[in-house]
């Protein structure tokens, strides 16, 4: 009997540092692997990353050019010349324009639908754009939480039934409470264990550092003997952000990490007063889970998907009230404990591995071939 062939664009999973949609593209990957009854061909724009899984039979990397206009000309002219695939899957947002088999595209979500003035020009013309017609292409579409799925109803008029819900993981293994974590990394930021409040992500408009920031000084203002940690690389239109923090009144008890490894990300969630996640918008927001997995409490912005996500095992407050901000990281520290013991039971609700496997079940569904 012939293997069902999957073809899949890599390059999210294909870099040096993930984050986001990386880690997303490049965990589900990790499983595949060992779904030897499948044929999969990895098709990649820049050389391979040497933690990318290795060749094997059923597992074939192809790197295709040319690097400039890859996903719209060279690799979209490379399936066409070379239809050997049952099934293509793109794990973020862009499709090329002929594939050579069905498609399924994974839709993380729609911020910069809502929040057009927090991204560039040219990435917003892309997500306009190329998100759209990937949505249209597709034979399904997998969003990673029911909140994209509402909106790609609402601003796409995607028909439901083409829409399968398959939410994010995290990775259990890295991210939980089962190993004992050193304090030294904590040490080399001047950090010490319960003292202070913490912010992982991406340093852009849509994660809101802002709010927080003002919130962290109502909280020194209230006689918060803590610091207040920004973890995570400085991405686009992190300007104000920056000067914001540098000019405030409490910036030498502000911490910016810059991009942070496993290692670093762990040993800050083991260790976290409060997590805070004060975003405009998300997708799915994978830094709570993990944050709930290693036993921080958190709080998170009351929008998109973050409720869904989190449920009652965190607060809930208004990303655009510094004050509600710092009213929740209050009534956490309240009852600390309990917060801890409803993130732990929460985060076991989410794995890579369903994720993976929902996922898969939807690329081989009878639909799709």
């Amino acid at each position: 009997m012939k293997k069902l062939q999957i073809g899949i664009d890599v390059n999210e999973a294909n870099v040096g540092n993930r984050v986001g949609t990386g880690q997303y593209a490049y965990n589900i990957l990790k499983y595949f692997y060992g779904r030897s009854e499948i044929n999969f061909t990895l098709y990649h724009r820049d050389p391979l990353q040497g933690d990318m899984p290795g060749e094997r039979e059923g597992w074939h990397y192809q790197q295709v050019g040319p690097s400039k206009g890859w996903i719209r000309f060279g690799l979209p002219l490379y399936l066409a010349l070379h239809k050997k695939n049952d099934v293509f899957w793109s794990p973020a947002h862009y499709m090329p324009s002929v594939t050579g088999a069905p498609s399924v595209v994974t839709i993380h979500d729609l911020a910069y639908e809502y929040f057009p003035d927090l991204f560039l020009p040219s990435d917003l013309y892309k997500l306009k754009n190329w998100t759209r017609a990937a949505v249209k292409q597709s034979e399904k579409v997998i969003a990673v939480s029911e909140a994209t799925k509402h909106d790609l109803i609402k601003l796409y008029e995607v028909d439901p039934s083409k829409i399968s819900v398959v939410h994010n993981g995290y990775d259990s293994e890295v991210f939980n409470m089962e190993s004992k974590i050193s304090t030294k990394l904590l040490a080399s930021y001047d950090l010490k264990p319960a003292t202070y409040i913490l912010f992982l992500g991406t340093i852009q408009p849509r994660k809101n550092a802002k709010k927080l920031v003002q919130a962290f000084h109502l909280l020194k203002e209230g006689g918060y003997k803590g610091k207040l940690v920004i973890a995570g690389g400085i991405g686009w239109l992190a300007d104000e952000t920056l000067e914001l923090i540098k000019s405030s009144p409490d910036s030498k008890d502000i911490v910016l990490t810059g991009y942070v490894s496993d290692e670093l990300r762990k040993t800050l969630y083991t260790y976290a007063d409060v997590y805070v996640l004060p975003s405009l918008y998300e997708g799915f927001g994978v830094p709570a889970i993990e944050a709930m997995g290693c036993g921080a409490p958190v709080c998170v912005s009351n929008n998109s998907s973050l409720p869904e996500v989190v449920g009652d095992a965190g607060l809930l407050f208004n990303p655009s009230d510094p004050a509600d901000i710092a009213s929740s990281i209050l009534e956490i520290k309240k009852d600390r404990e309990k917060w801890v013991k409803k993130s732990l039971s929460r985060s076991k609700h989410f794995s890579w591995e369903k994720c993976a496997e929902e996922t898969l079940a939807v690329l081989t569904s009878g639909k799709i071939r």
